[in-house]
């Protein structure tokens, strides 16, 4: 079949089916495009001249299980100040950013502990979207409460010092947010009041943490929870914690069970004192203290 035209930013078109730069959209789904800086929220949203100026009125006009997919573009900021300042609350729809470096688009979360983006419908996808905090101890940045959420290649950070979330990914208190996956992505957070990247509280099922490049001070655990989790896997992660809290790296609950493999730690914590994993499947995990000239070592200890 022959291509759809995006004008200036996707020049040589995106085929309507297989391959191309975006997802294609599913089940008669339709492409909606954001832009802080060309778009408005009168525009209908539906090419790339005619942008919406924010994400969560892009969501306002997807449909539930289309696969509508919202295009992101280069140089979009935008700001939530309240909880739910973005709700994504629409079943199977795949919000995906445009461009790298400065293009990257950016969600800042400001002015109040409660901001938030609420992941509010199953199968919800997120893709190359920077998320920042600019007020002191966000209590959760990104709140999700339903199943198969899906995070990839996103980046993380903070405005400056005192300008943080305690918690950037947060599940359910139960079991209505099974199978989060959060793959590829990239943290640098290093206000020493954070607790956690990602925080299993509830008693989910089926997460993926797998390729995650995370540097930060997260003095409870950067991936991990107290939560009763099933058939989770936590692979193939680099994770830098600067706090010096026992077990702070990675962390499940000692009836957690599942993988917990090829993840690679430092820390300023004791040797053998990184990850924990008690009841799941571990293999070649390896944790370094930080301040030492030493190579990390295996943890668990090998017996």
């Amino acid at each position: 079949m022959g291509a759809t035209h995006f004008g200036q930013v996707f020049s040589a078109g995106v085929p309507v089916v297989g391959g191309g730069n975006l997802p294609i959209p599913l089940l008669g789904g339709k492409y909606l495009f954001v832009s802080s800086t060309t778009g408005s929220d009168g525009n209908s949203g539906l090419d790339v001249d005619h942008p919406l100026a924010l994400i969560d009125t892009a969501v306002g006009k997807c449909t539930d299980s289309k696969g509508d997919v919202i295009v992101v573009l280069p140089y979009h900021r935008e700001t939530i100040s309240a909880a739910a300042g973005i709700d994504l609350d629409v079943i199977g729809i795949t919000v995906v950013g445009v461009g790298q470096g400065a293009a990257r688009p950016l969600v800042t979360f400001d002015t109040a502990i409660t901001a938030d983006m609420d992941v509010g419908a199953a199968d919800v996808t997120v893709i190359n979207i920077g998320f920042s905090a600019n007020f002191a101890d966000i209590t959760a940045a990104i709140d999700v409460n339903a199943v198969n959420f899906t995070m990839i290649g996103c980046h993380f950070a903070e405005t400056a010092v005192d300008m943080n979330a305690l918690i950037w990914i947060q599940d359910a208190a139960a079991a209505a947010s099974d199978r989060i996956s959060i793959l590829g992505c990239y943290a640098n957070v290093l206000d020493a009041a954070n607790t956690h990247f990602i925080n299993f509280a509830g008693t989910g099922d089926g997460h993926r943490v797998e390729g995650n490049r995370l540097l930060g001070n997260w003095g409870t655990m950067a991936i991990g929870g107290a939560g009763v989790v099933t058939f989770a896997t936590c692979l193939d992660n680099v994770v830098y914690n600067v706090a010096s809290d026992s077990d702070s790296c990675i962390n499940f609950a000692s009836t957690a069970t599942g993988m917990c493999m090829r993840n690679l730690c430092g820390g300023a914590a004791a040797q053998a004192n990184g990850i924990t994993a008690t009841a799941m499947a571990v293999a070649e995990n390896y944790y370094g203290v930080i301040s030492e000239d030493l190579s990390a070592i295996l943890e668990p200890v090998a017996t």
